[in-house]
């Protein structure tokens, strides 16, 4: 298979962030894309899966996803090895099968599987979405979720209305967050299920913002005050670990960060 960089949260396009003229040029939050495939000492691998027609596939063909609107089928070696029950999309809900597999162990008879959840929102001169990753485990024909993590969210919030509200906010009318994330396999693993990796990187623009406050309520802005603040709290790693029934938790609590992860 052909080694590829992939940026885990590129799947879904970032918000752009709109600068003032002559305003300094600053950097929304990223982080270094995957490399895959990755594999650790037990002989689990993520590989990146790829479209074919309706299909997703690993590059040998013997994994492969076919999403048919309502639910996920997946096939091992052209036989039905579990069904992932979605469920249609919403008027502000869409869902996409997440384009990587985990395979599970030397003998390869179990898999982790993705399906990213978007919801969109919509405001008065702006919007928002955030994507959680759903992972499912399927073997022996069956399909359990066992776990949930954040995989990407945009926001521009709030608008200028007329001149003043131009001048006030020095040409940068939204207030922007952005969260996204990287995702691997620990590699150091010798034995027994995989360990995920979860990196994550968040910011605002311009500075550092709430939702809790109005800015437009704030001092006016300076040219000095657009830049992108770094979120050290919503920035952070977690690794995932199974443990009782296959499911996957955290080796510690996550951040609500609900400045970007609630659109």
């Amino acid at each position: 298979m052909k080694r590829l960089m992939i940026a885990i949260a590129a799947m879904l396009a970032g918000a752009c962030t709109p600068h003032a003229e002559n305003a300094p040029e600053t950097d929304e939050p990223a982080l270094p894309g995957v490399t895959l495939p990755v594999a650790d000492q037990a002989g689990n691998r993520m590989e990146v899966l790829s479209q074919a027609t309706e299909q997703w596939c690993t590059g040998d063909g013997v994994w492969c996803a076919a999403s048919t609107g309502t639910d996920v089928t997946v096939t091992r070696d052209g036989q039905q090895a579990g069904a992932i029950a979605v469920g249609e999309s919403g008027e502000n809900d869409t869902w996409e099968v997440w384009p990587v597999i985990v395979r599970i162990g030397r003998t390869d008879d179990a898999a982790l599987f993705g399906v990213a959840m978007k919801t969109h929102q919509m405001y008065s001169g702006g919007g928002g979405e955030a994507t959680q990753l759903v992972l499912y485990r399927v073997s022996d024909g069956v399909a359990n979720e066992v776990t949930r993590m954040p995989l990407s969210a945009s926001s521009d919030v709030r608008a200028c209305f007329d001149e003043n509200d131009e001048r006030q906010r020095a040409g940068a009318c939204h207030d922007q967050y952005t969260f996204v994330t990287r995702i691997s396999l620990e590699e150091a693993v010798p034995e027994g299920a995989p360990r995920i990796l979860l990196e994550t990187a968040a910011g605002s623009f311009p500075g550092p913002l709430t939702r809790d406050a109005d800015s437009l309520e704030a001092a006016p802005l300076t040219q000095a005050d657009l830049v992108w603040a770094h979120d050290e709290t919503c920035s952070y790693r977690r690794t995932y670990s199974q443990g009782v029934d296959s499911l996957y938790a955290p080796n510690q609590p996550l951040p609500p960060c609900t400045d970007y992860l609630e659109p």
